[in-house]
């Protein structure tokens, strides 16, 4: 009996299903951008969605807001505008159409799911960088960003504004874009290809491996760098001396990166130097650390801080409730607290372990409104 009519059968059978799928969310898109108001946007459209809990997010020239997004500042919003517009102007949505296609005839392929990930990765870098680029104010945009990281992809045709790869993205907003002649370079891994391509045909296996011995040494053992100096600017909130105790590095200690990003960003007990700021009100406190090597081979540390206002917790908001019995709950993080990154986890960690709420789908909503120096938090929670 021959297996082939089989086979062929099921392939087909994933192709009319991947195909089904992609006309569905056409479709799905279709009738979001006819049954909720729109406005002119350029030469697009501004889709207005009711639910406050929908990311941002574009498919070709229409954009879809919520709400929740009327809430951000001028300049925030304007942001948001601009780069899924750019998403449109550049047409991403045609990219994810292609590979739309191509993942109906390749659906067996695990690498068509990383093909479309990346290439969407790659949108947003794009559509980040052209926000940025004219004004340069980066951080302000990353901020946004980690602001509106909340909810799964509506779907897989579209470009949401926030997504898991934020922290990849607010990276490759503060790189260095390679010089030109770093690009060229990469095009001479061909011609040394090719001639070892050419030498090993040449000499035979035993001469190359000879060679590669020659070419490419064993570097002999180093020993570890160390700190030199610590430096510390833009603190006024704790002086150098409690940045020092947080920290806990000194001169002469091992410099290991992993370690020194832990001790300024987070650790699980709380006594990171972004945890005593961030738990006393600093919403928006960021630092950046540049260590520069010495001819002696030691590392000078500076830390550069921008502190931020201080926010306090405006109405904690929980909903997702069956009803409003169950979204009475006393949370660790109150209105009127000092805004605090510990008690914000806290009280997600809470709602987690209460019982009645899903605890794999507890997502936080941050609204800052900075000219009232408050923060509205909310829970958005899904029943069990």
């Amino acid at each position: 009996m021959s297996w082939l009519p089989l086979v062929l059968a099921v392939y087909w059978l994933g192709v009319a299903f991947q195909a089904f799928d992609t006309v569905h969310s056409l479709g799905w898109l279709y009738r979001l951008s006819r049954q909720h108001p729109r406005v002119p946007l350029g030469r697009g459209w501004l889709v207005q969605l009711p639910e406050p809990s929908r990311p941002a997010f574009s498919f070709g020239r229409y954009v879809f807001l919520s709400p929740a997004h009327a809430q951000l500042s001028p300049a925030e919003y304007a942001q948001l505008l601009q780069h899924e517009q750019v998403h449109g102007a550049q047409f991403h949505s045609l990219d994810l159409l292609l590979v739309e296609v191509i993942g109906w005839f390749f659906w067996f392929n695990g690498l068509v799911v990383y093909l479309r990930r990346e290439l969407r990765t790659v949108h947003e870098y794009l559509a980040d960088a052209a926000v940025t680029r004219p004004t340069g104010n980066r951080a302000a945009y990353g901020r946004l960003l980690l602001k509106l990281a909340i909810g799964p992809l509506p779907s897989r045709l579209v470009h949401p504004f926030a997504t898991k790869q934020v922290a990849r993205r607010i990276h490759m907003l503060t790189h260095s874009p390679s010089s030109p002649m770093k690009k060229l370079r990469l095009l001479l891994i061909l011609p040394v290809a090719a001639l070892a391509w050419v030498g090993a045909a040449a000499l035979g296996l035993a001469p190359v491996v000879a060679a590669s011995a020659t070419l490419l040494p064993t570097p002999p053992a180093t020993a570890l760098s160390r700190i030199g100096s610590i430096t510390w600017q833009g603190n006024t909130f704790l002086t150098t001396a409690q940045l020092n105790e947080a920290l806990g590095l000194k001169r002469g200690d091992l410099y290991n990166k992993q370690d020194l990003e832990a001790r300024l960003n987070y650790r699980p007990d709380g006594q990171d130097v972004t945890s005593r700021y961030m738990d006393r009100g600093y919403l928006y406190f960021q630092i950046n650390p540049v260590a520069k090597t010495q001819p002696d081979g030691t590392i000078n540390l500076t830390f550069f801080i921008s502190e931020g206002p201080v926010m306090r917790v405006s109405p904690v908001i929980i909903i997702g409730c069956r009803n409003s019995s169950d979204c009475d709950i006393q949370l660790p993080l109150r209105p009127g607290d000092l805004f605090s990154r510990a008690k914000l986890i806290q009280s997600q960690r809470f709602l987690a372990e209460s019982g009645s709420f899903n605890p794999t789908k507890i997502m936080v909503d941050l609204n800052p409104q900075s000219a009232k120096g408050t923060v509205q938090v909310m829970f958005k929670v899904t029943p069990k």
